[in-house]
């Protein structure tokens, strides 16, 4: 993706709020050698405290530290790379090779954007504009997932947000269901996380899905997808391996697609965008 783009994940060191407080919880916490830091709500209420700096929402912290920003790089420099929750009111810094997930370099193929006009002339001509729910809509009609997983898919349930024992609440862009072969399978359960273009794949997400599905469907085969879009309006899919442990997160297989209007197409979209301006 071209480097002039706004960066896939926030450095996150102009907080005055959630970088010191972390600082002060690493300093205090961590031990020469140690894999694992390990933290709760009351230690950032602690942290805080201590550090004169009001905090509304102590649980924001490691929400936002652990999917949308980068950690400081003191705490980087010993090997921590990811934040995750592992309980109601716990957490801990693990040790990884990084919090996100670079997309690989595949050659797009090639494909026909099936999308309804009445829906598709109502959203921006190029993907790059889509937020992940557009996103989720145009790769649907596409049937871009079946292609890729090779299983038929049908949409369950979409924007989840539910408690998961042991991580606290999870939250999925859309859960679907794949079938082989038949209706009388037993179905494959998809978990998706959508990108839009400034926002990364980050393995806390990825793993946070698996930990759902292990809860809410046990003894189903999981699938976990990611589909992101960058810059060019090239479609990214992704599947991992379905591990609950994020520094055990491995890329399987993974594979791009360029979703091509036709010219009709273009000429709806461009006309609908008009009027509404």
């Amino acid at each position: 993706m071209p480097s002039d783009h706004k960066s896939l994940q926030t450095h996150g060191l102009s907080s005055r709020v959630y970088v010191p407080i972390l600082m002060r919880i690493f300093a205090e916490k961590y031990i020469d050698g140690a894999d694992v830091v390990e933290f709760t709500l009351d230690d950032i209420r602690h942290a805080a405290l201590e550090l004169s700096i009001d905090v509304r929402n102590p649980a924001d912290l490691a929400y936002r530290m652990r999917s949308r920003t980068v950690l400081p790089e003191k705490i980087r420099r010993e090997g921590f790379f990811i934040l995750s929750a592992v309980g109601r009111g716990k957490y801990q810094l693990t040790k990884a090779e990084s919090a996100i997930i670079e997309i690989p370099p595949n050659v797009p193929q090639g494909t026909l954007d099936l999308t309804p006009l009445p829906v598709r002339r109502l959203l921006p001509e190029k993907m790059a504009q889509f937020d992940e729910q557009a996103l989720l809509t145009v790769v649907g009609y596409c049937k871009i997932l079946d292609h890729f997983t090779g299983l038929t898919s049908f949409r369950l349930r979409s924007h989840v947000r539910k408690s998961v024992p042991g991580i606290g609440q999870a939250e999925l862009d859309e859960v679907c269901v794949g079938i082989a072969q038949d209706m009388n399978e037993q179905p494959v359960i998809v978990p998706i996380e959508a990108k839009a273009v400034a926002d990364a794949v980050n393995r806390v997400q990825i793993c946070a899905m698996t930990s759902f599905c292990a809860e809410y469907f046990p003894e189903h085969q999981v699938r976990p997808i990611a589909i992101k879009v960058d810059y060019g309006s090239i479609v990214h899919v992704l599947e991992f391996n379905a591990t609950a442990a994020a520094a055990d997160l491995t890329l399987l297989r993974s594979a791009a697609y360029s979703i091509n209007l036709s010219e009709s197409q273009i000429s709806l979209i461009r006309e609908s965008t008009q009027r509404i301006v």
